[in-house]
């Protein structure tokens, strides 16, 4: 006698199947916070900038980038936010500043928004738009130097400064491909690369604009860029490291979500 699935019992096991996936993904993500708190906790440091504490290295941001990665913006936002904040509360570095855990969940949804955008995009193609934008960014930069005869004024600074990103983009992806990180047209090197480089400099820009205005305030007495360009030299250099750990990790990463 042939069995029969009655239309309730496929609707529940439908609902079985998206429950269990959700926990799964929660799970998954409980378990890349707390090795992003370990992380944070032991093998962070602080260096002084100008008289504060401006700049944290350690590599505790590649087990709160993944979540984004595999399961997208919500959980990024989620996960970021939370190794902000509980990090905060196991080892207090000054006092608290609610904002800066609202720029790392912003961080973290940014990062699985743009990767939901840009992972199913060809290598080549990626490649070709980072040059031809970098070209025209600095064309665009020098000829505003040029025809304007007041020299580099903030826009074309900014247009200058988005080209010189592009072609060292270019250039790690270049880089990291042909001798670092061989069979970097399965890892998606450039989309990574761009994803954790773009997030990165922009929570890393909000964030001097929010210590500049209130515990940083020795930075007010300089310019905002001689500020923030160590800041985001650091970043950029950061997300270069993260962005090779991210291209080993997430293959591995979504074999073993898939596999259960």
């Amino acid at each position: 006698m042939p069995l029969v699935m009655w239309p309730g019992c496929m609707t529940g096991g439908i609902f079985m199947n998206a429950v269990s996936g959700s926990v799964r993904r929660i799970t998954i993500s409980a378990v890349f916070l707390s090795l992003s708190l370990v992380l944070k906790t032991t093998l962070t440091f602080d260096l002084p900038l100008f008289g504060q504490n401006g700049m944290r290295i350690g590599i505790s941001g590649i087990f709160s980038i993944l979540p984004a990665l595999l399961f997208g913006p919500g959980y990024g936002a989620a996960v970021s936010g939370l190794s902000d904040f509980l990090g905060f509360l196991i080892k207090p570095t000054g006092g608290y500043l609610p904002l800066l855990t609202i720029s790392a969940a912003a961080g973290g949804f940014l990062r699985g928004f743009l990767w939901e955008i840009l992972k199913k995009k060809e290598d080549k193609r990626m490649r070709l738009l980072i040059a031809a934008g970098s070209g025209v960014l600095l064309v665009l930069g020098l000829g505003s130097a040029l025809m304007t005869g007041e020299g580099m004024t903030p826009t074309a600074a900014g247009a200058a400064g988005g080209a010189l990103l592009g072609m060292l983009l270019l250039a790690a992806d270049f880089i990291l491909s042909k001798k670092i990180l061989p069979g970097g047209e399965k890892r998606k090197l450039p989309q990574l690369l761009i994803v954790m480089i773009v997030s990165g400099l922009a929570v890393t820009t909000v964030n001097t604009v929010i210590l500049r205005e209130t515990i940083c305030t020795a930075w007010k007495t300089l310019p905002f860029i001689v500020v923030w360009l160590p800041r985001a030299a650091e970043e950029l250099l950061g997300n270069i490291v993260l962005a090779c750990f991210a291209a080993v990790l997430l293959p591995l990463s979504g074999k073993f979500v898939k596999n259960g």
